[in-house]
């Protein structure tokens, strides 16, 4: 399916791009869980 004829940069260049996001991506996610873990944890502490 996939086919490699040469390295482009351009194509180089996206692939970074869309590793990136998904890195970045993937942090973000992490990020939001582990936050939201500490606001709701925090809730009930905080209503006591």
């Amino acid at each position: 399916m996939y086919k490699i004829v040469a390295v482009d940069p351009h194509s180089v260049a996206e692939a970074k791009k869309w590793i990136g996001r998904i890195i970045f991506g993937t942090i973000g996610v992490e990020v939001a869980g582990t936050l939201t873990h500490a606001l709701i944890a925090s809730v009930p502490a905080a209503a006591h």
